[in-house]
């Protein structure tokens, strides 16, 4: 199928999201934190996580993974596990389907123990 057709195809349409992500997430490690993200579109379309080089997230044991209904989940972790690639980075959440992709805004997330969050160095 090319690109025109599905582009003239009327029952196609765009990913947009019904639930973007904030643009700053901090959370303890003792809590952990999800963030969601989800989009409607035709067909409907998937949602995939990427860190902000643009690489695609793979789950990490016990660190992060991704739900079924697109949602990123970052599970309570002992802080000596803090890892500054995971828990100090930026994510971002894209939505495609046949019609087209979008991408989030950039997430910022950030972990730290209990009754601290961990700073960034400059």
């Amino acid at each position: 199928m090319s690109s025109k057709f599905v582009a003239d195809d009327p029952s196609y349409r765009g990913p947009n999201f019904s639930i973007e992500p904030p643009n700053r997430v901090e959370f303890s490690n003792s809590s952990g934190t999800v963030i969601p993200c989800s989009a409607h579109g035709s067909p409907h379309p998937l949602i995939t996580w990427v860190k902000g080089d643009g690489e695609v997230l793979q789950d990490l044991s016990g660190l992060r993974y991704v739900r079924h209904d697109g949602t990123l989940v970052f599970p309570p972790f002992p802080g000596e596990e803090y890892r500054a690639d995971v828990h100090a980075t930026v994510y971002r959440c894209e939505a495609s389907n046949a019609a087209g992709t979008i991408g989030s805004r950039d997430v910022h997330v950030r972990a730290g123990k209990i009754g601290l969050i961990y700073s960034y160095k400059t």
